[in-house]
């Protein structure tokens, strides 16, 4: 059986920039995460969410740090490792808000994609540039993201019950790019950003988005 995520999450104490799972590889190896961080490998309803967007690791803003040591943030993130908790809204956390809705516009308004849309992470630690390929194997982090993306998430998107796009480092997801798995399982290029590029797939994959939020 998958560890379930969302378990495995609630381990970490609110204050705590290492899940206790990881400490032990984070004590043996280098790495350019940014430990003052909270950490968490979703944001948006995940539990809930019929349109699920994979990517690689959290990005990195200054607001990141200054948050993680105030109870509100603390907050925030406990709430978010719950996985019902519906993205940011601008007044709430300006910066998640803008990179989220960016990448969302293309479905429609973000007041209307809040509690319709997750975004899942392997890696649940902030950087400013991700280098830290080797980590994706080792911190068990980043495989309990990766066992409970392959063996419960995927398997509803091949049934059509959740339309799932891989938007960033398909093949660590164990997906080949470019391809449409079952009813709705994406993995499509995109840009650095990770913004879909345009074409046939990045079309059938709108309009699958579309059908499903309607539905």
């Amino acid at each position: 059986m998958p560890t379930d995520i969302f378990s495995f999450w609630e381990q970490i104490d609110p204050k705590d920039k290492i899940h206790p799972a990881d400490k032990d590889v984070f004590n043996r190896v280098r790495h350019n995460f940014d430990l003052r961080c909270l950490p968490g490998a979703f944001v948006g309803p995940l539990r809930t969410s019929p349109i699920v967007l994979l990517y690689l690791s959290p990005g990195w803003d200054q607001s990141d740090v200054d948050e993680a040591s105030t109870p509100g943030g603390q907050q925030r993130y406990v709430e978010q490792r719950q996985g019902y908790a519906p993205f940011p809204s601008p007044d709430k956390y300006f910066g998640a808000w803008k990179w989220w809705s960016e990448r969302t516009r293309v479905f429609g308004p973000w007041e209307e994609l809040q509690d319709k849309v997750a975004v899942l992470n392997i890696g649940g630690y902030h950087s400013k540039k991700f280098r830290d390929y080797s980590l994706l194997t080792s911190l068990p982090s980043c495989r309990v993201s990766v066992d409970w993306a392959q063996l419960t998430l995927f398997p509803e998107a091949l049934a059509g019950h959740r339309v799932v796009i891989c938007l960033r480092s398909a093949s660590y997801w164990g997906l080949a790019k470019d391809k449409v798995f079952g009813k709705s399982l994406y993995a499509t290029s995109v840009t650095l950003g990770g913004h879909m590029h345009k074409g046939r797939l990045r079309d059938e994959i709108i309009k699958k988005v579309k059908e499903r939020l309607k539905s």
